[in-house]
């Protein structure tokens, strides 16, 4: 009963700071960030302690599917180079020059050092797309964090298992082919794992069990991988890529916005308990510490951050200029044209750490040399990369002047025309009153998306169409209140209203958006 009081209190503060976040146009996982210090130090926070293991799948597992749903296949095949320096070099980088400081610092042993530098080195997208989704950058951008954010865990993820192995004097001789054969075994289990749940997921469409079997599926795919000493991270990743390029072409629209709903609550609320049970873990990484090693573990905590921010901008800035070079003397076909150096800066800063790290700090083994240190370290680098970044990306952005593309309005407006006449072509030759209503609706549409300036933006048509639902919805609450309809007619005709709505609003505009 303590533990479940203590997660309603967190849920509960969560969702005042999400209003409050929205009020001060801040990025909602630094507010939580700053919160979870807060609430760590208020004489009442509970005591929650996390078994390393469901740490692991509790936390990273969701939050991978959700963005793999999120990530475009085509992009990571087109920017396959980009990609990869940030999704598998970078870290290393970061991996290394952690590992260096704490050997240097902080006298860890090396296996302590290179896991904090695997638990610290890969950026979660999630944050800095809530500040990106404010001001707007070129979708190259945007591909390029959503891609690495995906792939950068599986990286680090692979050398956080080498180093607690290492650490934990686990069969060193075998670990090497453990991790080699768990890269491939996990792709190839995720992709077979897709294709029988892509068989199996129809059964469950128009209830709810269908966004319930997503949650079930990859729970059930990470602790397979897991048992099976397969790349679980891999695996979740493989499944989510092929169930979000093959599940929309049969999956019931009614399905795709519930699922939406559901994930993005459900990802939302494992970020808000995970920043504030690491802000509690990091108390008593504090009380546990002599007042003699406090001060000294609070300014190795500091270097590390610095190392983490330093180290990404650098390379970030390095492959830009080798890419530079490159393109200067024939370009092979395979390297996308280089990024201004404006982008390139954007993107070395863009670099916040979030979910993974804390989740990966959650499951380090009560042996580990150095544990506590390090998951003070691993806290300091997540508040710090949210707070310092967080807070001077979107200045920073507006500063170097840098817009969404511009011909994306363009082709946002080319795709919706398209899309509009492929609709009304299927009503050639049927002369029925309602083939002529839909024709007189999809050409206006068809109009203003021709005509449209931002096509991103509400038009007149959506706007007179919120004003026609918003008068229906009062009167049907005005029936209701007289006892005009029975309360199931006015439900269903509320839900039917709802729908309109949900039509008229563009995505961008969602009033669901958390921040």
């Amino acid at each position: 009963m303590h533990l479940f009081e203590g997660l309603d209190a967190i849920l509960v503060a969560a969702l005042l700071l999400l209003v409050v976040a929205r009020k001060l146009n801040v990025p909602y996982p630094t507010l939580l960030a700053a919160a979870g210090i807060g609430f760590a130090l208020l004489p009442f926070a509970p005591d929650i302690d996390v078994d390393p293991a469901l740490a692991m799948a509790l936390f990273i597992a969701p939050a991978l599917l959700h963005a793999a749903f999120h990530t475009s296949l085509r992009g990571l095949r087109r920017f396959w180079f980009p990609l990869l320096s940030l999704a598998v070099f970078a870290v290393l980088v970061t991996t290394a020059a952690v590992t260096f400081v704490g050997v240097a610092v902080a006298g860890l042993p090396l296996a302590a050092a290179f896991a904090l530098g695997a638990i610290v080195a890969p950026p979660d997208a999630a944050a800095a797309e809530a500040v990106l989704s404010e001001v707007g950058i070129p979708r190259r951008g945007l591909l390029l964090l959503q891609g690495e954010s995906l792939l950068n865990d599986a990286t680090a993820l692979l050398l956080f298992g080498l180093a607690v192995a290492l650490a934990t004097n686990t069969d060193t001789a075998t670990t090497p082919l453990v991790l080699a054969a768990a890269a491939p075994g996990g792709i190839l289990f995720g992709l077979a794992a897709a294709w029988l749940y892509l068989r199996i997921v129809p059964l469950f469409s128009g209830t709810l069990g269908s966004s319930l079997a997503d949650f079930a599926v990859t729970f059930a795919i990470w602790l397979l991988a897991e048992r099976l000493h397969l790349s679980a991270v891999l695996a979740v990743v493989a499944f989510g890529l092929l169930v979000a390029q093959r599940r929309p072409l049969g999956q019931p629209a009614r399905d795709r916005i519930q699922s939406r709903a559901v994930w993005s609550a459900g990802v939302l609320v494992l970020n808000v308990v995970a920043f504030m049970i690491m802000g509690l873990q990091s108390r008593d990484v504090l009380l546990r510490l002599d007042s003699a090693e406090r001060l000294p573990a609070i300014v190795f905590s500091l270097v590390v951050l610095a190392t983490v921010l330093g180290a990404r901008l650098a390379w970030v800035l390095l492959v830009r200029a080798f890419e530079g070079l490159i393109s200067r003397h024939h370009a092979p076909a395979w390297l996308p044209k280089p990024p201004p150096w404006r982008a390139a800066l954007i993107l070395g800063w863009s670099g916040m750490r979030g979910l993974v790290t804390l989740a990966t700090a959650f499951a380090l083994p009560a042996g580990m040399p150095g544990r506590d240190l390090i998951v003070l370290a691993a806290f300091t680098v997540v508040i710090g990369t949210l707070v310092v970044q967080g807070l001077t990306l979107g200045p920073l952005i507006r500063w170097l002047d840098i817009g969404e593309d511009a011909g994306l309005a363009t082709k946002l407006g080319t795709a919706r025309r398209r899309i509009i006449d492929a609709g009304v072509a299927v009503l050639a030759g049927d002369e029925s009153d309602a083939a002529k209503a839909l024709r007189v609706r999809y050409g206006a549409a068809g109009a203003v998306a021709a005509h449209a300036e931002d096509p991103q933006a509400p038009s007149d048509f959506d706007t007179l169409h919120l004003k026609v639902v918003e008068h229906q919805r009062t009167a049907l609450n005005e029936m209701r209140q007289n006892g005009d309809v029975a309360e199931d007619i006015y439900r269903r005709l509320l839900e039917e209203l709802d729908w309109s709505e949900v039509e008229a609003r563009s995505f961008s505009d969602n009033v669901l958006r958390s921040a």
